[in-house]
This record gives structure tokens, C-alpha cells and sequence, in this order.
């Protein structure tokens, strides 16, 4: 894969994700879904991560880095509690994936 190539398709997935993240957001405050799905959404999101850890390594572990600066970068648009749950959740995912990865690699 080409940088040119990787770098739309990040942005793409940024764009898409905080599209998705405000729609979400916006049906969940109006009532038209269960605030859950949010919250279901965002732990697929982090068991994505791991996931992706093991299927890409090092694409995994950047990937996870950017949502982290993502969520910094945005942390003046989003609530206390979802800067917290998008901060913290790929923190626990990158330690959780190189813990993992880790062991495997001494197995």
C-alpha cells in the first residue's frame, strides 16, 4: 500500500467516523435510539481495535494511535464523559493488543 493511498483512506475513515459519531450522538439525545447503541458502538469500536491488532500489527497499532490523537483534537467538540470513553477506550485497547501481541511473540 501506497503512503498517497493509506492517508485517504484515514481520512476517509476520520470523516466517516465522525459523521457516524454525530449522527449517533444526535439520535440518541432526540430519543430515536436507545443511548446503548452509543455505547455498543463504541465498545465494536474498541474490540475492533484489538482485532486489528492481530490482523495488521503495525497498521493496528498506528491506526489506534490516530484515534487517540483524534479524540484530543477534538476534545473541545465532544462531552467530558465522550472525551473520556474515546480516550480512554483506545488506551485500553493499544495496551491490551501489544500485552497480546507480547506474548505471543515469547510463545
Amino acid at each position: 500500500m501506497n503512503f498517497q493511498r493509506g492517508f485517504v483512506e484515514a481520512v476517509t475513515g476520520i470523516i466517516g467516523g465522525i459523521i457516524i459519531s454525530a449522527l449517533l450522538a444526535a439520535f440518541a439525545e432526540d430519543g430515536l435510539i436507545p443511548s446503548f447503541l452509543v455505547i455498543l458502538f463504541t465498545v465494536a469500536g474498541f474490540l475492533g481495535s484489538i482485532v486489528l491488532f492481530f490482523t495488521f500489527r503495525f497498521s493496528g497499532i498506528v491506526f489506534t494511535l490516530g484515534w487517540i490523537v483524534g479524540a484530543v483534537m477534538l476534545r473541545d467538540l465532544l462531552g467530558p464523559a465522550e472525551f473520556i470513553g474515546y480516550l480512554v477506550s483506545p488506551i485500553a485497547a493499544l495496551i491490551i493488543g501489544v500485552v497480546l501481541l507480547f506474548k505471543g511473540a515469547s510463545n
